[in-house]
């Protein structure tokens, strides 16, 4: 547990050690985000902030009005998606890439985001469906003892599934430096770490369930707890990648955190 701890420490100082080169490193992905955030409310600020906003059900709306809403909505969540991507890839290419190499710059190309894409997908898909049989005694336990106990119950349950996910997930910063791998070889590069990654599994689990009580706690239905809530999301979607980038440095090329 000692290791997963100096690993998650790591990864977090990584993201912060220098964290004006963190953010010279994904300005292109922030940037692409912040455009596609600013399009999605003025479409639905719900959406932007958090904050939800049914439509009256009984009030008549303008078909033409929806028409544009949904004409902005599809470029703005493509946006997001595509940002978020382009950020988490190019902290991949900001730690991975060697001196030789990082004349490249780290921004990724087209081809590296629709490969990053394709590749989160199936991952997602085959976690998904791993998910169902997990998650069972999650649902028991919110339906017989409520949301505490559940997200308690959950905190082992997302530890497994992050660790399989974690054990697969060396193809994402392998794709970002023109490394090919596949599922089988990235399930055994991190054979050595499977008890530490299920230690940083933990770690990540109460860490989110922290800030989803914090969250719930503090923040409230307005714009600056949207926004503080995306920051934070983003963050921890950084220190979620340097760990991911951690590991590949460990498993693939014999670095010493």
């Amino acid at each position: 547990m000692s290791y997963a701890v100096r690993i998650f420490t790591h990864a977090v100082s990584m993201v912060f050690r220098d964290f004006s080169a963190t953010v010279r490193a994904t300005w292109a992905g922030l940037a692409v985000l912040a455009i596609g955030s600013a399009i999605l409310f003025v479409v639905e600020p719900g959406l932007a902030t958090g904050m939800t906003t049914l439509e009256d059900p009984f009030t008549d709306s303008s078909i033409e009005v929806r028409d544009i809403n949904f004409g902005l909505l599809f470029p703005a969540a493509l946006m997001l998606i595509v940002g978020y991507i382009m950020m988490i890839a190019a902290w991949h290419r900001f730690v991975l890439l060697p001196p030789d190499r990082r004349h490249e710059g780290f921004t990724p190309s087209a081809g590296i985001v629709l490969g990053y894409l394709g590749r989160s997908l199936l991952l997602g898909i085959v976690i998904m469906l791993l998910a169902i049989p997990i998650f069972i005694p999650v649902g028991l336990a919110a339906a017989g003892a409520g949301d505490v106990i559940a997200s308690l119950v959950a905190i082992p349950a997302f530890a497994v599934l992050g660790w399989i996910f974690f054990r697969w997930s060396l193809i994402l910063p392998a794709c970002t430096i023109g490394h090919k791998m596949s599922f089988s070889d990235s399930w055994q590069a991190t054979k050595p770490l499977a008890a530490t990654i299920f230690g940083i599994m933990i770690i990540l689990a109460v860490v989110d369930f922290l800030l989803n009580l914090a969250g719930d706690a503090i923040l409230t239905d307005n714009i600056v707890s949207g926004l503080i809530s995306v920051i934070v999301s983003l963050l921890y979607a950084l220190i979620s990648a340097s760990i991911l980038t951690t590991l590949y440095g460990i498993a693939v090329e014999g670095r010493a955190v």
